[in-house]
């Protein structure tokens, strides 16, 4: 790991993140929920989505983030931070991937409202994303694991 990002994932206490990636969640009300997240440089948050609830994605340091979304249009991708956007939102029921542009590590932050819970979080599934998504199996086999 990146010294750099080794430093936040002590600072901050963060723990692995099932979609890949280090969390901690920071605030917790019925409205929305709060966390600090960080990719490292070569990982990558695998395709997921959180049902009934938007997400807003916030830069604090290190790299800019590629936000992949999956949509009918195809896979439209937002950069975070840098010159770049300041936050990126995705839509409640919007598949989504990330990964770091650069060769350290990308530490964001995400407000999720209604308040996040992970009985409303999906992890991708590689079969049933290429049955439903032929057109895009580069993105899912990039952005999915086994």
């Amino acid at each position: 790991m990146n010294r750099d990002a080794a430093r936040w994932v002590k600072r901050l206490e963060l723990e692995p993140h099932p979609e890949g990636g280090w969390y901690r969640e920071t605030l917790r009300t019925d409205h929305c929920t709060t966390i600090y997240y960080l990719l490292e440089a070569g990982s990558f948050s695998a395709w997921h989505r959180v049902l009934g609830a938007d997400e807003v994605w916030h830069h604090y340091a290190g790299d800019m983030l590629a936000l992949h979304q999956l949509t009918a249009r195809g896979v439209e991708r937002r950069l975070l931070g840098g010159n770049e956007a300041h936050h990126v939102v995705i839509q409640a029921e919007t598949w989504q991937a990330a990964e770091p542009v650069g060769d350290s590590y990308s530490l964001v932050g995400c407000t999720v409202a209604p308040a996040f819970t992970f009985d409303r979080f999906e992890l991708g599934q590689r079969a049933a994303l290429l049955a439903a998504h032929p057109e895009q199996e580069r993105w899912i086999l990039r952005f999915t694991r086994g």
